[in-house]
């Protein structure tokens, strides 16, 4: 079993809860917690890291819940260090690929195009456009900041680990304010939601019995498909040694899952070749622009004989906290009094002007909750 010092606490403890367990008793040393059922199990929880026998506890906890869960010890460590995580594998399949490993070209080329997966889903997630010369900055650093799990067997599975929450906003999903630091996590599950949803819509497209239609394709964008994505599965498909490239979303137990998105897709050469021509189409997108942005409802104005309301959006802009003032019509509006009310974040797809030292605005195309936080209003 790896090194039990990469979870602490707050690991232990948010899997406990989502897993049935109730906290009974406990103080800042250890807690008490117990599985309701007919076999009353309790387990003790270790609270101080720096104790000398926390390590020895701790493996205590992982053999007793390994007990429970009828299952190896090493899966449930690896459940409650990506506690907070979503884990999205890629896995290259081909029947040379038996024995667990794959050639060096292959290898480098699912590695590379692992993060150029990344980066474009990022670059969708900040705006929807069909072809990225120049990727934003904040894109490319989303993509420094995840991590590489260990390959494993199944053919050749290369596993991408994202944040999906903080521990201290996993009790309290409510949100009222911007805080700079949940939304940095959040902005990372924001981006396996889209990567998802893009490559879903991909994978629908491939798999029809028809050809894409233009239409389509245009409207594939606004799912955070472009250019650079197509590009980044080709890549790995067309190697040698792969002629398979599947992709599993493994969502975080503390956070729910984003609706609509797809458990896991698949890429064979013959969906490829229409991803090929779906992104020859998107090339010569570029011109189409449209920027996101994610934020809590702060400001609400409507009188009653206006056919449309105003709505101020806190969000983030460089990493600042700003305000987008937007009109939008009834449906929408009262979409945006059920967030304000419930505290859910919500998404806005639209063309932003932010001025500097100016009220920024928004020209929206789309309103509503969040759908990468599992949000409905």
């Amino acid at each position: 079993m790896a090194d039990i010092l990469d979870f602490g606490p707050d690991e232990m403890r948010s899997y406990l809860k989502v897993t049935g367990w109730t906290p009974v008793s406990g103080g800042d040393v250890a807690e008490l917690w117990t599985l309701p059922g007919p076999a009353d199990e309790v387990v003790l929880v270790p609270m101080k890291p720096g104790a000398p026998d926390f390590n020895k506890r701790t493996r205590i906890l992982i053999q007793d819940l390994a007990r429970v869960e009828a299952r190896d010890a090493q899966a449930v460590h690896d459940a409650i260090v990506t506690v907070y995580h979503d884990v999205t594998d890629l896995r290259a399949s081909d029947p040379s690929l038996s024995d667990g490993s794959i050639s060096l070209e292959s290898g480098y080329e699912l590695f590379v195009s692992t993060k150029r997966l990344r980066v474009a889903a990022a670059a969708a997630t900040i705006r929807r456009q069909g072809h990225f010369r120049n990727f934003p900055n904040r894109a490319r650093d989303q993509a420094r900041e995840v991590r590489i799990g260990q390959t494993r067997r199944g053919s050749y599975v290369v596993p991408i680990i994202s944040q999906a929450r903080s521990p201290e906003d996993v009790y309290a999903p409510r949100q009222d304010h911007i805080d700079v630091h949940v939304e940095v996590t959040l902005f990372d599950r924001r981006v396996t939601a889209t990567m998802s949803r893009a490559l879903g819509v991909l994978a629908d497209m491939a798999g029809a019995e028809r050809e894409p239609t233009r239409s389509e394709i245009n409207d594939s964008i606004g799912e955070g498909v472009s250019y650079e994505l197509c590009r980044a599965l080709t890549r790995v498909v067309n190697t040698e040694s792969v002629s398979t490239l599947d992709v599993s979303f493994n969502w975080s137990r503390v956070a729910a899952p984003p609706p609509g998105t797809p458990a896991c897709v698949g890429f064979n050469r013959d969906a490829i070749d229409i991803v090929d021509r779906v992104s020859e189409q998107l090339k010569t997108k570029i011109y189409t622009r449209e920027h996101l942005i994610y934020g809590v409802v702060t400001g609400l104005s409507r009188h009653p004989e206006d056919d449309t309301g105003r709505v101020g959006v806190k969000t983030l802009i460089q990493r600042r906290s700003r305000t987008v003032w937007m009109d939008l019509p009834d449906q929408d509006y009262h979409t945006a009094v059920r967030c304000h009310d419930a505290g859910i974040p919500v998404r806005v797809r639209g063309t932003l002007a932010s001025p500097p030292g100016g009220q920024a605005s928004m020209d929206v195309v789309a309103f509503g909750p969040d759908p990468s936080l599992g949000s409905d209003a």
